[in-house]
């Protein structure tokens, strides 16, 4: 049995070697006042993450400003289990043939820190729109467990933070004081796992 699906396994990596995983992506929309996040992401494939098998996740970051200013676009993780990240920009609509006059990397090969802290990806014009495209594996050799990832996006004072079970926009206060303020119901409302990994090699057990 356990031959059969390693043999199965093989076929599809022969099919996508390379490729992301985006079988049935769910669409998120935090909307602020001014802030508007968008994100898209194939969940239920995030929820059991192997080495060499990520999962892409696609943040479109816009604003409606009354004034020209900035918006800044970070990420922040937290949990146990070790990802590495891929980030790049595009300032169009992806493409099935990519990003259109050609994508900037943002971040490659990055082993995420998972101590919450929020890292700044890029900076754009209010009126732009960023269109931000993660690719997330389980690190080779890397810890097992979830870890939850947020992109996070601040501008004409507001910011907004999205994650695997929604987001929310918070105005005057930064999306990282608030989780630090609303504790522990915060989490249990928001704070859904981005990675559940489930090693093959801890419950197949052996050959039957």
């Amino acid at each position: 049995m356990r031959r059969a699906l390693m043999a199965a396994g093989l076929v599809v990596l022969a099919l996508l070697p390379t490729q992301p995983a985006w079988a049935a992506p769910t669409t998120q929309v935090v909307q602020g006042r001014v802030l508007r996040l968008v994100s898209v992401a194939d969940w239920d494939a995030a929820g059991s993450l192997l080495p060499g098998e990520p999962v892409q996740w696609d943040v479109v970051v816009s604003a409606d400003a009354p004034d020209p200013g900035i918006v800044t676009i970070g990420v922040s993780a937290t949990g146990s289990a070790d990802l590495v990240v891929d980030a790049r920009l595009c300032m169009q609509e992806w493409t099935a043939s990519g990003c259109p006059g050609g994508a900037t990397v943002l971040r490659s090969g990055w082993r995420i820190p998972r101590d919450g802290s929020e890292f700044e990806l890029t900076r754009m014009a209010d009126t732009e729109t960023a269109h931000v495209r993660f690719s997330m594996a389980l690190a080779a050799g890397g810890e097992d467990g979830r870890t939850d990832v947020r992109v996070h996006a601040s501008g004409a004072g507001e910011s907004a933070v999205v994650g695997p079970e929604g987001g929310l926009a918070t105005t005057g206060m930064s999306p990282v004081v608030f989780w630090v303020l609303g504790a522990g119901a915060v989490l249990l409302v928001l704070g859904g796992a981005l990675v559940v990994v489930r090693r093959h090699s801890r419950s197949d057990g052996d050959d039957s």
